[in-house]
């Protein structure tokens, strides 16, 4: 065996599956796994290779996923965030700049303010960067083909965030035992949406699918 493929799944604990390997049924921490043999392996497992990458995909004896119930563990208040953006679509090349976003958060007593700034603006540059900038394919086209880095994957830098005219406001608690509310990803989801609509709005296309490259807006106004 010359490499795997795995997926894992958790839920605040992680999914378990039986899997025969050459053989011998074993459960590990995983819900998917796929195998690929080298050049001296046997015909018969040779043929099992049906990826275009020479992977044979296991099929699971039993799964075991954790219940449904466990799926907020530890979990308990999310934050509230709205974001606006101001932004301009260049007709000819299809090129969306984004010119200035507000953002307004409400997540209760804050722990440390340096810290939800500092999350605003990073989950801000990670919803961008999706909106208008990263893809990667799934499956053999995707990064395991061995031809993927930034070169071809655009990750989105500060002249593409307006990071200098980015403006945030931070609510104060409702009250002084206001519990503080988790942040984490939540940052980015509200700013993709604002990206969609400001587009939507400026060519009177709406998109539904990401990110909203150039090209796709030039084939929309051509």
């Amino acid at each position: 065996m010359t490499g795997a493929t795995v997926h894992v799944f958790n839920r605040w604990q992680w999914t378990e599956a039986d899997f025969e390997i050459d053989g011998s049924v074993e459960r590990w921490p995983l819900d998917g796994l796929a195998v690929r043999y080298g050049d001296n392996a046997s015909a018969d497992k040779q043929k099992m290779q049906t990826t275009a990458n020479r992977y044979r995909v296991l099929d699971r004896q039993r799964v075991f996923i954790p219940p449904v119930q466990r799926n907020n563990a530890a979990v308990t208040y999310y934050s509230a965030v709205g974001t606006l953006v101001e932004l301009s679509v260049h007709e000819a090349s299809g090129k969306v700049d984004l010119l200035a976003h507000h953002s307004i958060m409400e997540c209760g007593n804050q722990i440390s303010p340096q810290l939800v700034s500092g999350q605003l603006q990073g989950g801000l540059a990670m919803g961008i960067g999706h909106a208008l900038h990263e893809y990667l394919p799934l499956y053999e086209d995707g990064p395991g083909n061995g031809t993927w880095n930034f070169n071809r994957y655009h990750l989105p830098r500060a002249t593409d965030v307006a990071v200098w005219t980015q403006t945030g406001e931070v609510l104060p608690p409702l009250t002084e035992t206001d519990p503080p509310k988790g942040i984490a990803e939540v940052v980015m989801i509200p700013v993709v949406g604002a990206i969609v609509n400001g587009i939507a709005h400026a060519i009177g296309h709406r998109f539904t699918d990401l990110p909203v490259t150039p090209q796709r807006i030039q084939e929309v106004l051509a």
